[in-house]
């Protein structure tokens, strides 16, 4: 288990990562890791329906998997 930091302004969610580090969702439902830099983006483009879903859906995927530590502070 990992220290727990303050989630950023207009974070919804946060996933955290096999790594340690976190997906975050913020109040656009895009979803961020905070370890390996990647996002959402493609998904964006192409699902329809409701978008914190499509976050959500995405930010556990990837958390699930994700083995990039959380960059220094």
């Amino acid at each position: 288990m990992t220290t727990q930091t303050p989630w950023p302004e207009h974070t919804l969610a946060r996933y955290l990562t096999v790594g340690g580090a976190t997906v975050d969702i913020d109040e656009l439902n895009m979803s961020r890791c905070t370890g390996c830099n990647e996002d959402d983006s493609d998904d964006r483009f192409v699902s329809r329906g409701n978008p914190l879903r499509r976050a959500r859906r995405w930010a556990q995927s990837h958390a699930e998997t994700c083995r990039a530590m959380p960059k220094p502070a």
